[in-house]
């Protein structure tokens, strides 16, 4: 039994009674009010709610402006805004759920020290944690006639239901608090053009997903619990009284509301939550005629008014789902100098799309990584490792096939020999290939081997006679110039498509500078 309970109870993840601002606390079971860590803990929790609320009211009022019709960088800031706070009142939330559980954990041994009669001034092994009284109470599962006509281990049960009717209550404030957080952050996410908001607006809605899946898994087996131990106490009772018309009643509701829970279960955001005020107003209803056919009219009264409060509950929350957005990062052709990539800024490796069409010119495919000097200027640039190893290059980034074609003819007119054209939809890579004359596409050409001539130890501007030995030796190849990681400069000149030619250049400046031309073979 004790295991039990503790299961039950360890279900109460975060409890946020409803104490007003700045008063004093009152024990929420009663017996407890001299337990200084059990008052001390409550007035802990009545403090963040206080903080939450704060919090809540400046998310709201935020979220307002950020609704607004106001420039986009306004827009940016107030969503900025929404998602510190938010994250602010998440981990109020968590601290929430350490210390009412910390709570529950106190409030859980008194109860079972009470069943047990280890409680107090109550002896007796098999008294409920509440006396069942000589005259009327409010609450109806305490007056005599459930003690007297249930098992001793039924009414037990009973009695746990009763007290762990706060948990769904509890789990509830905090799956709808959450779920308003999502709602908020959905709206955010949807409306931005700003990358890095919307995705992490996008990573903090899938999280608060999936705490409101625990919660939703807690909720299911904390009234469960509560819902088949009072419908079998009470369906017993009824039977016993002989009231079979009562019971054919609650039987056809029950198979009603399960019915449309059915209906509506792939439009609301959880059929558990759905259920519960369902289930809760056929519960009601259970005790009601229980207690006008007792007579406990006191009991009547206390029902009555959690009837009126159950009536118009509705938990009809529609779920939502944003779907990922992606946000390619196009980018035409464009040739600078100095060059946008250095050591400094390496050219990127490059980004898969999961969704979304985005052309690239393949500039070709290297089995080691490239010298920024060999593109020529030209960005933008990303490369990727393919599965064999090898290091491919590509250019721009385009939306249309015919920017892809325009970018294809302006880089073939800056001197690249092989650009390609490839695509990736959706993920999935595809290589389109060369446009020729006739609006054919062909790809495949035959591989070959190109050479460059680097030149190293030449300070911030080469040496005049290297200088004029280059355009002699090599007129019309383009020389470049960049910065290595420790600082030193390289300079290239090609490419070359013999080797011989390149070997000559390179002999022939190491003839000025001894040791400071190397060939660089480049497989493509």
């Amino acid at each position: 039994m004790r295991n039990q309970i503790k299961i039950i109870f360890s279900l109460l993840v975060a409890a946020i009674p409803l104490f007003g601002n700045g008063q004093d606390v009152t024990a929420r079971v009663a017996g407890l009010e001299n337990d200084s860590t059990y008052m001390s803990l409550l007035k802990k929790e009545q403090q963040l709610r206080q903080t939450e609320d704060s919090i809540v009211q400046t998310i709201n009022a935020t979220r307002q402006l950020f609704t607004s019709d106001i420039p986009e960088n306004e827009k940016e800031q107030h969503a900025t805004k929404i998602l510190q706070l938010e994250k602010e009142l998440f981990e109020v939330r968590n601290q929430q759920g350490v210390t009412s559980n910390e709570i529950s954990v106190i409030e859980q041994d008194f109860v079972l020290k009470g069943l047990n009669g280890t409680s107090g001034n109550n002896t007796a092994t098999n008294e409920p944690t509440v006396k069942p009284a000589a005259k009327q109470v409010a609450n109806l599962i305490y007056n005599t006639y459930f003690k007297e006509n249930l098992s001793d281990e039924d009414y037990k049960a009973l009695c746990r239901s009763q007290e762990l009717e706060k948990v769904p209550i509890d789990l509830l404030s905090r799956y709808t608090s959450t779920y308003r957080t999502i709602d908020s952050l959905a709206v955010i996410y949807d409306t931005t053009n700003n990358k890095q908001i919307a995705e992490t607006c996008y990573i903090q809605i899938d999280s608060l997903k999936r705490c409101n899946q625990i919660i939703d898994d807690s909720l299911a087996q904390a009234w469960n619990y509560i819902y088949d131990n009072k419908t079998f106490a009470y369906n017993y009772l009824l039977d016993k009284m002989g009231k079979t018309e009562i019971l054919k009643d609650f039987d056809t509701r029950f198979q009603e509301n399960r019915q449309v829970v059915a209906s509506v279960a792939d439009s609301v955001v959880s059929s558990t939550v759905y259920r519960y005020p369902l289930d809760k107003r056929l519960l009601l209803d259970y005790e009601k005629s229980l207690s006008s056919i007792l007579g406990y009219t006191a009991a009547q009264d206390s029902i009555a008014k959690q009837a009126a409060a159950f009536e118009k509950l509705n938990y009809n929350l529609r779920k939502i789902d944003p779907q990922e957005r992606i946000f390619i990062e196009y980018g035409n052709i464009e040739r600078s100098s100095p060059a946008k990539y250095n050591a400094s800024n390496p050219i990127p490796e490059m980004e898969l799309y999961k969704q979304g069409t985005v052309y690239r010119i393949r500039l070709g495919s290297f089995l080691q990584k490239q010298p920024v000097s060999l593109f020529k200027g030209v960005s933008p640039l990303c490369y990727e490792e393919n599965d064999e190893g090898r290091f491919i290059y590509y250019a721009g980034a385009f939306k249309e096939a015919s920017e892809a074609e325009s970018a294809y003819e302006q880089l073939k007119k800056m001197g690249f020999r092989k650009p390609e054209i490839v695509v990736w939809e959706d993920g999935l890579y595809r290589m389109i290939g060369v446009p020729n004359a006739e609006g054919e596409e062909t790809s495949d050409e035959p591989a070959e081997t190109l050479y460059r001539v680097e030149i190293a130890g030449q300070g911030e501007n080469l040496s005049a006679s290297i200088k004029e030995l280059t355009d002699k030796s090599a007129p019309g190849k383009e020389l470049t110039r960049t910065v290595k990681e420790d600082g030193t400069h390289l300079y290239s000149v090609g490419n070359f498509t013999s080797k011989e030619e390149a070997d000559a250049l390179c002999n022939a400046i190491n003839e000025i500078v001894q040791g400071s031309a190397t060939v660089l073979t480049i497989e493509n």
